[in-house]
């Protein structure tokens, strides 16, 4: 272990402690910014980002009144040692500057493509809707529209064909744009076309026009990112002059995309509008021989054999413009203010792992949202999005695209959608404290560094306004520091910060690789069988702690191949997993394959297979028709060459394994499960237990075979170090000699802040059942006890909701704030002692009461659930 190592790992930087969203909702006060900061820094984070919310009037946002608050924000940041960020726009969905980039440049606006197949010949373009943003409720719409609604004008003819039926060649296509009228309405197009329709033919029309009424920018458009720059960016670094670069340290993007619309005449094979300008015209023509018109028909319906590459060609060509019209201009931004750029694109598999598993109702391809590799070349830290708090995919390829750009981890933003009503904005007041370190342990194994809370909040917001967004309340609760709990979170960042300094050194053990189908997923659409074969290999793999990482073609086709192994981003992999992966466009990444099935690798196959495998390649690969169970993949990574520690344990138990740059293996082992879970480690030289809890190092001891047992939610971070030698087996697992156990269970009071004086209470249900339905807080109960002989005491406390502080005769003897609760009394003497414990529960009762977000069941367990247990104890050996 170095220095350097133990030091970082007892006091993590900010790189690894949490950072936060801070959320405004008016113009802080010099107070409210210094207490608030001071707050957070205290409760572990290391770095803040300000964002303006929809509460914060937007006029508001870049006014001269808000970068001065702004400005004095990062001073005091400065002066308590946070870094900032600059989250770059109003609300989210960055490029609209709050509505300013297209204030006096509605040419700016975005511009989408219709289309319409018709049997006759008249048709029009009517009903276009915004369901992915008007679904989040008025509010949300009248911030990206005038007016609430989405209005189109500016109609212009881009292409018209008539075609057979089921035209199976590009030579059944006939240009007709020449005979075709126009008849533009308020928000809709009619067209007219000047000829006939043979009885089998149809006429397949491509409309443009101007959403006139919307906030949000043409991204294909460089003149659109320059404008945002200028309108939307410079202003920052006006205002904060010499901490740009310093204090400020990085840009933070989020979700640059068009809006997903859909109307009453599409069909075909692509779900939403596609942005155009045309210079896409240009650009497209200038990749290849086929007419523009020809392209854009491929792209909503089939036309045989030369379907995929013009799709291919489109959609290629159609992410590098909204590349160079939006993130480079932002990024040239981040070089000329010395800071570094990040953020993340929508992620459809957000919440899940299938790849539109999370946004399934959106066609990805008409935003940046699919080629993540392509998009991580742009930035200098990957970034994604985290929604809720199951296992999910975004961490490992984020971890995965930052890896095949010479870097590794990703910072993750982690939000909260509701569960208990279908208004997912109203957040989870419910979130608990050993649910948030648990998620964060997981993302850090699996790939996250930094975690992004969304969000601390400026204001609790107000009663009697059930107003989504416009009430802070109910702005994708929670807001962290309005939690009951709050006062807990300092040991919970200073744990999960620790955990992210451990592994940082560690390059992933890393058998298997799964091909990310960007290709099948341009040319078959979000609805494919990739899709959801995709994801169930990586939630396969992560479900049994197998070590994995993502490559594309670009990955493979620089990979190496020797002796069955695959060496990619600094990794080594022995199997390489293709689902459902139809389409691979470079001839030198199925070369690789091929070699890498020929030295001895592992090829599966889940699903059909690209279509330029070769007979030999396919002979020699696994294949299934889906991806295999959990026992079939067990077994298939048994049969692979391993170098890490044989390590055994139940699926409840997570594990990463990595090894470090002096050759030692870090090994972390979470018991996520509710119970007691054993583990067993083939040392076979030294280890060192490195305490997360506390920041120390133990001594480092010799096992061969060590034998753990971690307790509910326990997380254990070890460094093994194996050698020559016969070393002795080692049982850690610790036993109680128990003296006595008393039951607690009677004579208990309680008060709260509000009702001041004690009142009888029972300890086998909670407050809220006991006359304190709504109360969400910090309640005390009290009892005292005799204790008929001397002796070293433990607490247990089976039933809390949520965290608790104990203290005996006055004496503090330690919080809990996840199962198991069990806290160390020390020792007692004989005779009678008072205990009291302080127990805080969520926000829920208090911020969902008389709301529509309460759900059922209500109110909120709060409080003691369970009688304590006094447990008297002779020794404890280990």
């Amino acid at each position: 272990m170095s220095t350097d190592a133990s030091a970082s790992f007892l006091a993590p930087p900010a790189s690894h402690r949490m950072a936060a969203y801070w959320f405004w909702s008016s113009l802080p006060s010099d107070a409210e910014i210094e207490s608030q900061l001071r707050d957070f820094a205290d409760k572990g984070f290391g770095t803040i980002l300000i964002q303006a919310r929809l509460s914060l009037p937007r006029p508001v946002y870049l006014s001269d009144a808000f970068l001065e608050r702004y400005h004095r924000a990062v001073e005091e940041m400065e002066r308590l040692g946070l870094v900032a960020g600059l989250y770059d726009d109003y609300n989210w969905t960055s490029g609209q500057a709050g509505g300013r980039t297209v204030e006096g440049a509605p040419h700016l606006r975005e511009r989408h493509l219709f289309w319409a197949t018709v049997e006759t010949p008249e048709g029009e373009i009517d009903g276009i809707e915004a369901p992915f943003a008007t679904g989040m409720g008025s509010d949300i719409a009248g911030w990206i529209y005038d007016g609430g609604r989405p209005v189109f004008d500016e109609w212009e003819l881009v292409a018209a064909l008539v075609h057979p039926t089921s035209p199976s060649d590009p030579a059944d296509l006939r240009d007709v744009a020449g005979q075709i009228r126009l008849a533009p309405k308020e928000g809709s197009c009619g067209f007219v076309f000047d000829g006939t329709l043979a009885q089998n033919e149809r006429l397949t029309v491509f409309l443009a026009a101007r959403c006139k009424t919307s906030r949000l920018i043409n991204y294909l458009l460089p003149e659109a990112g320059k404008r945002f720059v200028e309108v939307g960016l410079e202003p920052f670094a006006q205002a904060l002059g010499r901490h740009m670069g310093k204090t400020l340290a990085f840009l933070f993007y989020d979700q640059p995309a068009p809006q997903f619309y859909r109307w009453r005449q599409r069909s075909g094979a692509l779900g939403n509008s596609p942005l155009y300008a045309p210079l896409l015209k240009t650009a497209i023509e200038a990749a290849g021989d086929t007419p523009f018109a020809t392209v854009l028909f491929a792209l909503v319906h089939d036309l045989g054999a030369a379907t995929a590459s013009l799709r291919l060609r489109f959609y290629g060509t159609y992410g590098r413009l909204m590349a160079e019209g939006f993130f480079l201009p932002v990024r040239d931004f981040c070089r000329r203010h010395s800071l570094r750029f990040t953020g993340h694109e929508i992620l459809p598999h957000i919440g899940s792992f299938a790849l539109n598993g999370g946004f399934s109702s959106i066609d990805p391809r008409v935003a940046p949202a699919v080629d993540f590799f392509g998009i991580d070349a742009l930035r200098d830290e990957t970034a994604i999005d985290v929604n809720n708090f199951d296992a999910q995919l975004s961490p490992k390829l984020g971890d995965s695209v930052a890896r095949a750009h010479g870097r590794s981890r990703t910072m993750a933003e982690i939000y909260t959608t509701a569960t208990r009503t279908e208004r997912r904005g109203a957040g989870q007041w419910e979130l608990t404290p050993a649910i948030l370190r648990a998620q964060a342990i997981r993302l850090h194994m699996a790939g996250v560094r930094q975690i992004i809370l969304h969000a601390l909040n400026q204001s609790d917001g107000t009663d009697d306004d059930t107003r989504l967004f416009v009430n802070p309340r109910f702005d994708f609760a929670p807001g962290f520091n309005f939690e009951p709990w709050w006062r807990h979170h300092g040991d919970l960042a200073a744990e999960t910060a620790r955990l992210s300094a451990f592994i940082e050194d560690a390059v992933p053990e890393t058998p298997v690789a799964i091909f990310y189908p960007l290709a099948t997923a341009y040319v078959e659409g979000p609805r494919h069988a990739h899709a959801a074969h995709f994801g169930a290999w990586c939630e396969g793999l992560s479900a049994l702690s197998i070590g994995h990482m993502i490559l594309d073609e670009d990955n493979l086709s620089t990979a190496t191949v020797s002796s069955g192994r695959l060496e990619a981003n600094g990794l080594v992999f022995h199997a390489l997993v293709l689902p459902a992966a139809t389409h691979i466009r470079d001839p030198q990444a199925l070369a690789t394959i091929t070699a890498f099935a020929a030295s001895g690798g592992a090829i599966w196959i889940s699903g059909p297979a690209p279509a330029a495998c070769s007979d030999e390649l396919l002979a020699v690969s696994s294949r299934w028709a889906q991806p295999p169970e959990c026992e079939t993949l067990r077994d298939l990574v048994a049969g692979l060459q391993m170098r890490a520690p044989a390590i055994e344990a139940g699926d409840a138990i997570l594990r990463f394994v990595g090894h470090d740059h002096n050759g030692a293996w870090r090994i972390v082992l979470f018991n996520e499960s509710a119970a007691e879970a054993d583990a067993y480690i083939a040392v076979d030289g030294d280890y060192e237990i490195w305490e997360t809890a506390t920041g120390a190092v133990l001594p480092r001891r010799q096992a061969g075979r060590l034998t753990l047992q971690l307790a509910a939610h326990d997380l254990l971070c070890l460094s093994v170090a194996s050698r020559p030698g016969d070393f002795a087996d080692v049982d850690l697992i610790a036993t109680d000699d128990i003296l006595e156990v008393l039951p607690l269970g009677d004579g208990w009071s309680f008060r709260t802040e509000a009702s001041g004086s004690a009142v009888p209470i029972s300890v086998d249900m909670g407050w809220q059942a006991q006359g304190f339905p709504a109360f969400s807080g910090t309640g005390e109960y009290e009892c005292r006890f005799v204790l008929p002989q001397a002796g070293s005491a433990r607490l247990d406390l089976p039933g809390v909701s949520v965290a608790v502080e104990a203290d005996i005769d006055g004496r503090p003897c330690g919080a809990r704030a996840r199962p198991p609760f069990r806290l160390d009394l020390g020792l007692l003497s004989a005779g009678e002692h008072a205990l009291r414990l302080r127990v805080s529960n969520t926000a829920a009762n208090r911020y969902y009461a008389g709301t529509p977000f309460a759900g059922e069941p209500w109110p909120d367990e709060s409080g003691l659930t369970a009688p304590p247990q006094l447990i008297l104890l002779r020794s404890r050996k280990t």
